[in-house]
């Protein structure tokens, strides 16, 4: 078996030597391609923003396993043993041990009432048999001027606490795919541009070198080469600036997607093209696009759970403005015992009562200035009101921003336009500049002065491609649209899939009407 892998290997030994040759100086392109898809999933996985907002939520989950704490089930349990020694005149025993147990249990109701329950056991030790006593009661306790706003306003509270934190989750989630989806375009365009100034610089180099010869050749004045040199050191300069604003983007996108200084140097260009002009938008109508946003952003749904645990605590406070007046009702059965064991007397025979042993009692309570409650209406006022101010200045906000974005979309839609038909006309009249100038015709200045508008015009270009799709991600942003809706299939409030291809288009708003 081992000499015919041999002659296999000696056969098809060129193709093996093919086939390494292209591994070593071909490798495969797409393990190196950084798309967009990637640089999301990054964010999204490592942003500390979208880290420490997850673990906020896990607070708030704690924080209502404590507010829901104080309605549940306490078990209480007792062991006694009392010996007292007293000097007694006429008898020589003065010797007295009680010895016992207790057991309870209560509740705390949400409705405002308390349940109690009590086994009490004791047995009394002296110069006689020893005497026991079993007692079992029973108690409720009534609130008749609070209610459950009183009570239960932390538990309530805890619980809006829990779905405010998803929602901020989810607000941060998309500040973070908004802000991904722009710094990666931006990243795109100043590749881009470097690139236009690389080519731009690399023609000016071209250029001079073509007009070197002639004046070598005594074919040109010398002069000549005075104006090209000056516009290859402006080139030059160009194509730095472009290499430094390319490096603070791709900073600007490393640092969203949490890397460090090493793997920020590292980072490849984008490999996704800036998004396509789409040939006609849709006509959007600002008040539906406003409203649709004011349902769907999760930042206003976050407030909007602000309110309801504002207005629950004020509801709360009002309670304590008010007197406590409780009623507290019990029954209970005792019975009476002789001897038996220091502990387990509970089994002994004895005397127990006919009928229940029933009480009743009223308690009011109301401090006279009641300075603690008035301090919280006061705070809990003062806070309501000032979400009141955020909520109202927040809905013009998004309508002034939804406004905003789709006039900036639509704009540089429209410019982008114009921008393409007047480069490719600039193209043109280059390559013509170019004929003419070998022809004698036009001079060297009117060459770099149509090549210099060409560059002008790729830029602009470019630029403008940048704000298109910065303005179609901030639309998608402004309305609520770059995740998809929080259902009953999500109940964390987490996204369960994106489709990226998504968020180069319109997205959902496409099918709006």
């Amino acid at each position: 078996m081992y000499y015919f892998l041999i002659l296999i290997n000696r056969k098809y030994f060129h193709i093996l030597i093919i086939y390494l040759f292209f591994l070593l100086f071909y490798p495969d392109t797409k393990a190196s391609e950084f798309r967009l898809s990637t640089a999301i999933e990054q964010s999204l996985k490592q942003n500390p923003d979208i880290q420490i907002q997850n673990s906020q939520l896990a607070v708030a989950q704690g924080q209502y396993l404590q507010a829901a704490g104080q309605f549940d089930w306490v078990l209480s349990s007792g062991l006694l043993y009392d010996k007292k020694v007293t000097p007694q005149i006429n008898s020589a025993d003065g010797l007295l041990i009680n010895s016992g147990y207790q057991l309870g249990m209560s509740k705390q109701l949400q409705n405002g009432m308390s349940l109690n329950g009590s086994l009490d056991a004791l047995a009394s030790d002296g110069q006689l048999l020893q005497q026991n006593r079993l007692k079992f009661d029973v108690s409720l306790i009534v609130p008749l001027l609070h209610g459950r706003d009183a009570t239960a306003a932390s538990e309530d509270v805890a619980k809006l606490n829990i779905e405010l934190s998803r929602y901020q989750l989810r607000d941060r989630i998309a500040q973070t795919l908004y802000n991904t989806l722009v710094a990666y375009w931006n990243y795109r365009s100043r590749v881009d541009l470097e690139k236009v100034a690389q080519s731009s610089e690399e023609r000016s180099q071209g250029l001079l070198r073509s007009i070197q010869k002639l004046v070598d050749a005594g074919e040109k004045p010398r002069a000549d080469l005075v104006l090209l040199q000056a516009d290859h050191s402006d080139k030059i300069n160009r194509r730095q600036a472009a290499a430094l604003a390319r490096i603070e983007a791709r900073t600007a996108l490393g640092r969203l997607l949490g890397l460090d200084e090493m793997a920020i140097r590292q980072l490849p260009e984008p490999f996704d093209a800036l998004p396509a002009l789409q040939t006609n938008l849709p006509a959007f109508y600002s008040e539906s696009l406003t409203s649709a946003a004011l349902q769907q952003r999760p930042d206003v749904r976050a407030l909007s759970v602000q309110l309801e645990a504002a207005r629950r605590q004020m509801l709360a406070v009002q309670e304590r403005l008010k007197p406590q007046l409780d009623l507290q009702l019990g029954l209970g059965y005792a019975k009476a015992s002789e001897g038996g064991s220091r502990y387990g007397f509970a089994a002994e025979p004895g005397q127990v009562q006919g009928s229940p042993s029933v009480f009743a009692r009223l308690n009011y309570q109301f401090p006279l200035q009641n300075s603690s409650a008035s301090g919280a209406m006061q705070e809990r006022s003062a806070i309501l009101s000032q979400l009141l101010i955020r909520q109202k200045d927040l809905t013009i906000g998004v309508a002034s921003g939804v406004e905003s974005a789709w006039q900036a979309l639509s704009n540089s839609s429209e410019q982008l336009k114009v921008a393409k038909q007047a480069l490719s006309w600039y193209e043109l009249a280059v390559s013509q500049e170019v004929v003419k100038q070998k022809n004698g015709i036009s001079t060297l200045i009117d060459v770099i002065n149509v090549e210099t508008r060409f560059v002008s015009a790729r830029v602009n270009y470019l630029q403008l491609q940048l704000a298109y799709a910065s303005a179609l991600a901030r639309l998608r942003f402004e309305t609520g649209t770059l995740l998809p809706v929080a259902g009953s299939d999500q109940p964390d409030g987490e996204v369960v899939s994106l489709d990226v291809s998504d968020f180069t288009g319109l997205g959902p708003l496409s099918s709006f009407h």
